[in-house]
């Protein structure tokens, strides 16, 4: 694109100018003339020849390899789970040349370079992939302003709402160039949240079992509480204005839920349901046990999530049926 609009000024800043007689002289032999015979022609006549001369070069320029005017591609280091996910729904996976623990989908992610978790970045492990960015939940996480004083860009990817996964899809797309595919992306995202929010609403009470020991649950101000609000839920812990508050037994007996909510995450659902029918009463709660990665990720396969509970609050329970499980699924990536 460079060279056509080189021309093109070029071209224009040439009409009828008698300084084009001086550029002849810088072209090939076959184009030029000695100075004595130069003197002697009409400039019209320049003008015609490096016209069409200069005209054939930028037809020319119409058909080169689009490669040669692309931009190098970015090395991305994906330095949190639901970034590496985004990247890969995108078609970006070329771009990706390291990620930290934890970063385990789609399975071909797991094949990546490790080079830090949760906890900590290893700045060398990671200067050794020859990053241009990093894509980090926080700037707090050890080893990432070291990555920046070396010279990497750091991107902060830290979703709150469903309109900062849209948005972060999107600046996805910019870094690794893939932004069609991102609009893409977000476009069918966005249908699809829009169809789960014209359904009817259940305002089914949900607690949601963070962690059993200590017990945890998910306040108001959590993303969480609002995947329940957005599939037609009612957390019964929403008035809590902590994120992740601690709760004891008592307080969730009181609030009366319909529907106990427990991640798959280290601990065994029977046990979970048992424990919960001795205080609350078989039959009278239903339990969902639900891949965490689903809800507790910012990233494309929120939607998943988001869909399966809105049904599973939705649906009748079945005599024996007090689990249900919400299974994992993708985006088709």
């Amino acid at each position: 694109m460079m060279l056509q609009q080189f021309f093109k000024q070029f071209l224009l800043s040439c009409k009828l100018n008698r300084g084009i007689a001086l550029w002849v002289r810088f072209q090939p032999r076959s184009l030029c003339v000695d100075n004595e015979l130069l003197s002697r022609v009409p400039i019209r006549s320049y003008v015609r020849i490096m016209g069409k001369y200069l005209f054939s070069l930028y037809l020319l320029t119409l058909f080169l390899p689009i490669g040669v005017q692309a931009e190098p591609q970015q090395r991305i280091l994906a330095l949190t789970p639901h970034a590496c996910e985004m990247l890969y729904a995108i078609g970006a996976e070329a771009t990706v040349v390291g990620a930290v623990d934890f970063c385990d989908y789609p399975v071909a992610a797991k094949l990546l370079p490790r080079v830090g978790s949760y906890s900590g970045i290893n700045v060398e492990a990671a200067l050794r992939l020859h990053p241009d960015v990093a894509v980090v939940m926080s700037r707090n996480v050890s080893g990432v302003s070291m990555l920046e004083k070396m010279g990497v860009e750091i991107v902060v990817s830290n979703p709150l709402n469903f309109e900062d996964v849209f948005d972060d899809i999107l600046t996805m797309g910019r870094l690794s160039q893939c932004r069609h595919k991102a609009k893409l992306l977000v476009d069918q995202l966005r249908a699809r949240l829009q169809r789960v929010r014209s359904r009817g609403r259940s305002e089914t009470a949900v607690f949601y079992e963070v962690w059993y020991d200590p017990l945890l649950t998910a306040g108001g101000p959590s993303f969480i509480s609002d995947l329940i609000h957005e599939a037609g839920g009612r957390n019964v812990f929403a008035d809590l204005k902590v994120e992740t508050p601690h709760v004891n037994v008592e307080s969730v007996v009181r609030a009366k839920p319909q529907v106990i909510v427990i991640p798959l995450e280290n601990r065994n659902i029977d046990e979970r349901r048992l424990f919960w029918e001795q205080w609350l009463g078989k039959k009278t709660v239903r339990f969902i046990a639900i891949n965490p990665d689903l809800l507790h990720r910012p990233g494309p396969r929120l939607l998943d999530g988001l869909e399966q509970l809105q049904q599973a609050l939705s649906e009748t329970p079945s005599s024996d049926g007090v689990v249900q499980m919400l299974k994992s699924s993708g985006v088709g990536y």
